[in-house]
């Protein structure tokens, strides 16, 4: 009887998701990209503020933290002020022919401002607590600094890195507040996924929405999954350096 009623039960959820799915999982890809930036920059930063001691550094370190605490409302609406159509570096950009806001580069935009604090506050604590000893007989040994940088301290940061990516990953799928703001929110072309959810709900088309949401809960459960299984891993890594 089990075997009956599973299909019956899993086949309209798969039509359901099929049907949700279709228009809507194009639009990871601005979240894919604003990871990558994150992380090579987050990297960077991390890397300079961690191993370098300089005038203004605490300053730097919180202004890098400070879009984890104000609303992402906020942070659309300032991306506008700065980048919108009427504002000043949005007017020298149109004077170039070129539109920022109400484009899918606003999403990666907004992505990046958003997320950027999560990569970086997970790959500096493991260069701070990260022994340099290493560092330092590597270059006694005639490496420079960039061999040294690739070959012994990234090596040790490659938990940190997996963990800061898939947690700006997570976060960036789902951003509503400023996306919202600053994308137009136009199907097929300024739609993220969590727009998508709202705007089919707005229609009452609660299957589709049904859908895409049911997509993000999953892909969240999938990557704090690996990161709850890959916490040894992850502390192994730091122990390790």
């Amino acid at each position: 009887m089990l075997g009956i009623m599973l299909p019956l039960v899993l086949l309209p959820l798969l039509s359901i998701f099929v049907y949700g799915t279709k228009k809507g999982l194009g639009t990871f890809w601005s979240s894919f990209w604003a990871t990558v930036f994150n992380v090579i920059f987050g990297l960077f930063a991390a890397y300079v503020l961690s191993r370098y001691d300089f005038w203004g550094r605490n300053a730097v370190i919180v202004t890098i933290s400070l879009p984890t605490a104000i609303p992402t409302a906020v942070a659309g609406f300032a991306l506008l002020l700065l980048w919108g159509p009427n504002a000043l570096l949005g007017r020298l950009l149109n004077t170039q022919g070129v539109q920022l806001m109400f484009t899918p580069y606003a999403i990666i935009l907004a992505n990046i401002f958003v997320t950027f604090p999560l990569a970086f506050g997970v790959i500096k604590p493991v260069l701070d607590t990260m022994s340099r000893s290493m560092e330092e007989a590597s270059a006694t040994i005639g490496a420079t600094r960039w061999q040294t940088f690739w070959h012994v301290t990234l090596p040790s940061l490659r938990g940190a890195i997996v963990g800061g990516a898939l947690l700006t990953f997570a976060r960036a799928v789902g951003e509503f507040g400023s996306t919202i703001l600053v994308s137009g929110n136009l199907a097929e072309r300024t739609q993220t996924a969590p727009l998508y959810i709202f705007a089919k709900f707005n229609e009452g088309q609660i299957e589709a929405a049904n859908a895409i949401a049911i997509v993000l809960a999953l892909l969240s459960f999938v990557i704090f999954s690996v990161l709850f299984f890959a916490r040894d891993w992850l502390e192994f890594d730091s122990q390790d350096a």
